[in-house]
């Protein structure tokens, strides 16, 4: 067998090369092994949910087949679930952890499985490294569906109505309908599908769905909110004259933004927004957490308002355990996923877009005006991030290794204020831009991010960022 290595966020493979059926069992029967040994809470059983990939209901079925052989019980989902959801109903008491079967935003050709802690936020590595040591010792054991189901081992439920009721009692859908948005969806045929618009439109908004049908294929793109991928919905919010567009990824819990005029708002812009909405209009108090590749924008509205902001590694699982414990009152990654305290410990397309709805009703201003806002109040911040081509993954974490050990004073001119080693290598310079330099985990690349007040300076620092690999390297 293949060997299997979870990432950032769950293990993830193409589907019938490292992503089959067999593999999968041994993954889940090295789960309940290891959640048997650590004593998970296994009498609410695991919730398992699926995308809208090809084969996910199958591979879901698979998954609870061998739960149900090890003596876990099940509630399997009846139809396709944002992976949000798995968290949800471990949340509400409903499950002990949970199992999203799903490859995010990765191409259509890749499935994966993520697992839910009984906090509800993503295994960190301390938990995925001893699943994947017992993924080659397991004998893995199994049961058919219909004797799993006539056992009482598995339940077949539908866990939509609950999550309608959970999330129309944390944010305020009648202000949002007075407001009468016209809102373009674009769910990126993924298991969101239909779920913002079951929010909109009883409350009186007017919706425009694009690509909302199931499609394993995603109409062979790849299924990320990103401004790239969007040309659809932005073409649309301009011709039906939208107030906002709308788009989740594959599974649902990251968000792309356009506003009226059709601009891509960037998800370091939708942190801000919904930030300063908690704080502003709902007197949120609390220190916050973000990546260290996340926007220093945060810092500002922080330091304005009087909080603190904490800095993890990249993945949203250093940062769900803090929202799920009440040590931080929101979290979230430049990649687009966000999360507050009041809602669940995990990212969620569908509510940072209902609160930014809520920011504009309550505002009365458009988004483009709010963006506008934001950045007359706190300054301009450019973002970019290139990848560069190395030798192998070794050479990328060499590479770092070596700024660690001996750092640049200065960078395109500007002196080095202060480091971040938490993941990768970080130069904070004197005028407030800041580098990140960050290996791939799996593929021979180097991150390059970037944030400055101006084109000119975030190209300046690029580019002697391009230079100093090569050189390093050569």
């Amino acid at each position: 067998m293949a060997a299997v290595r979870f990432g950032t966020d769950g293990w993830r493979g193409v589907i019938g090369e490292t992503f089959t059926f067999e593999n999968l069992r041994r993954v889940a029967q090295a789960t309940c092994v290891y959640v048997k040994e650590q004593g998970w809470p296994l009498e609410k059983g695991a919730f398992v949910g699926y995308d809208a990939r090809f084969l996910s209901e199958e591979f879901a079925r698979a998954v609870a087949e061998v739960f149900a052989a090890n003596g876990i019980k099940v509630k399997l989902s009846s139809s396709m679930v944002p992976t949000p959801f798995v968290t949800f109903m471990i949340a509400r008491g409903d499950a002990g952890f949970g199992v999203s079967i799903t490859a995010s935003h990765n191409p259509y050709q890749y499935n994966g499985y993520k697992l839910r802690t009984p906090k509800g936020g993503a295994a960190p590595p301390e938990i995925t490294k001893p699943i994947e040591g017992l993924v080659g010792e397991v004998q893995v054991n199994t049961v058919p569906l219909d004797e799993a189901i006539s056992k009482g081992l598995v339940e077949v439920v539908n866990p939509y109505p609950s999550y309608f009721r959970w999330v129309s009692e944390r944010v305020d859908l009648e202000r949002i309908g007075r407001a009468g948005f016209k809102v373009v969806v674009d769910p990126m045929h993924g298991s969101a599908s239909g779920l913002l618009q079951g929010f909109l439109f009883p409350a009186g908004c007017s919706v425009y769905p694009v690509n909302h049908n199931r499609d394993a294929f995603f109409s062979f793109k790849h299924p990320e909110p990103i401004e790239k991928n969007l040309g659809e919905l932005i073409a649309k919010v301009r011709e039906v004259g939208a107030h906002i567009g709308v788009a989740t990824d594959g599974d649902g819990d990251r968000v792309g933004l356009v506003d009226e005029r059709g601009r891509f708002i960037t998800p370091h812009q939708i942190y801000a927004l919904i930030l300063l909405h908690l704080v502003k209009n709902r007197n949120l108090k609390g220190d916050i957490a973000k990546t260290v590749s996340t926007t220093s924008l945060l810092n500002r509205i922080a330091e304005k308002y009087g909080f603190s902001v904490r800095e993890t590694a990249v993945g949203f699982k250093y940062i769900a355990d803090m929202l799920a414990d009440g040590e931080v009152v929101m979290g979230g990654e430049e990649s687009g996923g966000i999360g507050v305290r009041f809602h669940i410990p995990e990212r969620d397309g569908t509510f940072s877009a209902l609160l930014v709805l809520e920011y504009m009703a309550s505002e009365g201003r458009t988004l483009g005006e709010l963006v506008d806002q934001l950045h007359e109040e706190f300054g301009p911040h450019l973002y970019r991030r290139m990848d560069i081509k190395v030798r192998d993954v070794a050479d990328a974490r060499r590479f770092v290794e070596g700024l660690e050990e001996a750092p640049p004073d200065s960078i395109a001119s500007l002196r080095v204020a202060s480091t971040n080693f938490v993941d990768g290598a970080k130069f904070i310079l004197e005028d407030g831009s800041w580098i990140l330099f960050r290996p791939s985990g799996t593929e021979p690349l180097l991150r390059v991010y970037c944030e400055s007040s101006s084109e000119d300076r975030l190209r300046e620092i690029l580019s002697y960022g391009s230079r100093l690999v090569e050189e390093r390297l050569s």
